[in-house]
């Protein structure tokens, strides 16, 4: 049986409706893509912790994993066919690199949805 591992993401930005179609986990595990602003109440329930506004959250193994820590874990599950693919690795080399590169996606995401007239805040 496979394992579930659960991506929320905001169906609504452009940027994580494009990353949550790209990833392609190997033959492992079950994917479920979910809408953050739908299934809100399910994340604050399964990572209370965690605020959705601060990036993406996989839920495996029943843990939650967040922004860095979330990538890092989907580009180990992810099939590595394809440049893509294996440029995602991105996320696991140094922290240097990865964290202001993924500081200014999220500044990014917020710009592109206040120009599509849409909130980037989740609630």
């Amino acid at each position: 049986m496979k394992q579930k591992l659960t991506l929320y993401y905001d169906l609504e930005c452009p940027f994580c409706n494009r990353y949550a179609r790209f990833v392609k986990l190997n033959d492992c595990y079950d994917l479920q893509l979910k809408d953050a602003r739908e299934y809100h109440a399910e994340i604050l329930s399964l990572c209370k912790d965690m605020d959705i506004n601060d990036g993406i959250i996989v839920f495996a193994e029943g843990k939650c994993l967040q922004g860095i820590d979330a990538l890092s874990y989907l580009d180990i599950s992810m099939e590595k066919k394809g440049l893509l693919s294996r440029l995602h690795g991105i996320w696991n080399i140094k922290k240097s690199v990865s964290h202001p590169l993924y500081a200014f996606i999220k500044v990014l995401r917020k710009i592109v949805l206040f120009l599509m007239g849409r909130k980037s805040h989740i609630q």
